[in-house]
């Protein structure tokens, strides 16, 4: 599970770029999240180290694509009930 900011952080990419055809500027990032540009830029390096993001020009945010937009959960399986046995059995 990605912490909280790494998340916010990918949502406001996925969706704005989604929008906007362009990623996002540094300063309406700092804007959103109301993190400094020090963080941003941490958290940026944690998306990218996790594989979600590629960003080679760490200038700027217009180099980053994105890989991933979510996180890959193991499916929960529904918990087996005995009394279903009965149904298959004796319909």
């Amino acid at each position: 599970m990605l912490p909280d900011l790494e998340r916010k952080l990918l949502r406001i990419l996925v969706n704005y770029s989604m929008h906007r055809r362009t990623m996002p500027p540094v300063k309406l990032i700092e804007y959103l999240t109301g993190r400094a540009k020090a963080e941003i830029t941490q958290g940026l390096e944690s998306l990218e180290n996790r594989e979600f993001i590629t960003w080679a020009d760490k200038g700027t945010t217009q180099g980053i694509k994105i890989l991933r937009e979510e996180e890959d959960e193991e499916p929960q399986l529904p918990a087996q009930d005995s009394n279903n046995l009965d149904y298959w059995t004796y319909y």
